[in-house]
């Protein structure tokens, strides 16, 4: 992984407009994301304004979404969704990406912000409070019924964002829950959000995230002890996809005389999309 680059005086001035930029789009969707919440049981018409308040954002903030393994999924289909974790782009990415509706494991205190905050509370997501251990466990209790309706549940196993852009070890909450639920797994993979914005540091560089999606894994009758062996195959996938897209990255900019970092802005395919979340 290279280092996270050093402070440029325009990459602060875009963090700050993109920070701007949130929070206006909050400002606007977010009433009607709320009143939608209590109006639509199937909780469909908050994803779409989750869904919208992506699209806003990575447009007007040049960020651009190359995906791959997108046949790997079903529609109609739910899946417990393992991502490594970088940067906070991660996560609009992964709405974005999506082919369905998503929510995700967060932290409770992002219920103190006004109106996102409730907004993920009230649209299902599934928010825990890691100083206690009961209180998780009756957070998670409502993955079976969102899961039961269609949606599908994104989790960071590392627990926070990665200091240096490198997978960390996985802690197990999410391949429990998935054993518990009897549905797949499928590790995701996500390159260029470290560079983008990392975690250290005050600056935002756009370009374009890479995501692979690898194939889910069937957990029905799955043991316990058959658990931790899949959270180690999930764990050494998401690194393997994430070496191979950086060494096809590497390469598509050598080709065209760039930088490795410089190339990201460029890179394939690309798309924008879909919502919010943690950290």
């Amino acid at each position: 992984m290279n280092p996270s680059r050093s402070f440029e005086l325009p990459a602060f001035l875009r963090a700050l407009f993109l920070v701007l930029s949130a929070a206006i789009y909050t400002a606007i969707l977010g009433p009607p994301a709320l009143a939608s919440c209590f109006l639509d049981r199937s909780r469909r018409w908050p994803s779409f304004f989750q869904g919208l308040w992506v699209d806003w954002l990575l447009r007007t903030n040049g960020i651009h979404i190359r995906l791959e393994g997108m046949e790997n999924l079903k529609k109609d289909q739910s899946y417990i969704l393992v991502s490594n974790h970088a940067s906070i782009l991660d996560i609009p990415a992964l709405i974005s990406a999506a082919p369905f509706p998503v929510r995700f494991l967060a932290k409770k205190s992002l219920l103190w912000f006004p109106i996102f905050g409730w907004v993920l509370y009230f649209s299902g997501h599934i928010l825990i409070d890691r100083q206690s251990a009961q209180s998780t466990l009756r957070s998670l209790k409502k993955a079976p019924s969102l899961l039961k309706k269609g949606i599908s549940i994104i989790v960071f196993p590392e627990g926070t964002r990665s200091p240096d852009g490198e997978v960390q070890e996985f802690k197990r909450g999410a391949f429990l829950l998935a054993r518990h639920s009897k549905v797949p797994v499928v590790p995701i993979s996500i390159i260029g959000t470290y560079e983008m914005l990392p975690r250290q540091g005050w600056c935002f560089w756009p370009g374009t995230m890479h995501i692979r999606m690898g194939e889910p894994n069937p957990t029905r009758d799955l043991s316990h002890q058959e658990s931790r062996g899949l959270m180690r195959r999930v764990r050494e996938t998401i690194i393997e996809n994430q070496k191979e897209g950086r060494t096809e990255l590497e390469f598509e900019s050598e080709e065209r005389g760039e930088r490795p970092d410089d190339g990201m802005e460029d890179a394939g395919e690309e798309g924008t999309g879909a919502p919010v979340l943690n950290h």
